[in-house]
């Protein structure tokens, strides 16, 4: 059979196509417990910053053992589906939620934790965000998280107006959004928002 024939090139595109498949399969099944070994590091990771907690070590299992020690975890079922709670087991007892929605680009989830009157937020961090690298991406930095700390939630304002970046809140503190990622900052308002709103109907029902 000729090399430069149609029937030679389709076949060895298909026999080319069969290898690299069946190889990144076999990488990808091989290294499939390790990759949700480390999924669970980084969530587990973010429940503990989150909630402050002290870990003796960076690693799974050091992460996994502070959250045993400090953290109730619990599922709460409404009409909107279910939602899971961390509940710090020491006073004051804060109560943290997984947060996720749809951002500028993909999807961005956290655990956002609430003071134990749920008058306050207390932190945010982030699980998973595929914004732009350098804009919206720096919503993961330390100054913008910071923000969030002692910022008053009025649950008698209507849902969609309880955070509002760039806007000064009862005590005095304003949340900046990201400069030159107004589109993220303004997708992640809308996130807190509709989510602070699904967790107070949950909780109550």
């Amino acid at each position: 059979m000729k090399k430069d024939s149609p029937v030679y090139i389709f076949l060895f595109i298909t026999i080319l196509s069969i290898v690299f498949g069946v190889a990144i399969s076999l990488v990808h099944y091989l290294s499939l417990d390790k990759l949700k070994s480390n999924e669970r590091m980084i969530r587990n990771r973010s429940i503990s910053r989150a909630f402050n907690l002290h870990v003796e070590a960076s690693n799974g299992e050091a992460f996994e053992n502070a959250i045993r020690a400090n953290i109730e975890k619990k599922e709460l079922k409404s009409s909107s589906g279910t939602m899971q709670l961390f509940i710090s087991k020491n006073q004051p007892r804060e109560i943290g939620f997984v947060f996720t929605g749809i951002g500028f680009w993909d999807r961005i989830s956290g655990i956002l934790v609430l003071s134990d009157d749920l008058n306050e937020i207390k932190s945010i961090e982030f699980l998973d965000q595929k914004e732009t690298p350098g804009l919206g991406a720096r919503i993961e930095e330390e100054w913008f998280k910071e923000q969030f700390k002692s910022i008053p939630i009025d649950w008698s304002k209507p849902a969609a107006s309880r955070i509002v970046f760039g806007q000064k809140t009862s005590n005095g503190k304003v949340i900046n959004g990201i400069t030159g990622a107004t589109q993220t900052s303004s997708a992640l308002q809308r996130i807190l928002n509709s989510e602070l709103e699904r967790f107070i109907q949950t909780y109550k029902q």
